[in-house]
């Protein structure tokens, strides 16, 4: 089950989360905005969460990843032949 709370409560109540995180998974908003989400963790998680760090960066440099693509894409093809 998803709790979502502010950050203020977060930081006064982090020992009480730590405890229910078993339980719940908490989406902490900042100014009505989410900005993390505090998941339990458990053995073997390394290569989910690798994923997910790498999907948000993809995400996050979306706009100089598509400029980038496009650019290369107009270049047409290349020479290169192996």
């Amino acid at each position: 089950m998803n709790k979502i709370v502010t950050n203020s409560y977060f930081q006064q109540w982090v020992g009480k989360i730590s405890q229910e995180i078993g339980n719940f998974h908490y989406t902490v908003l900042n100014r009505g905005k989410p900005k993390m989400v505090v998941l339990p963790y458990f053995e073997g998680n390394e290569d989910w969460l690798e994923d997910y760090l790498e999907a948000y960066e993809i995400q996050l440099n979306k706009s100089a990843l598509t400029e980038e693509l496009q650019n290369s894409l107009s270049s047409g093809k290349s020479s290169l032949v192996i």
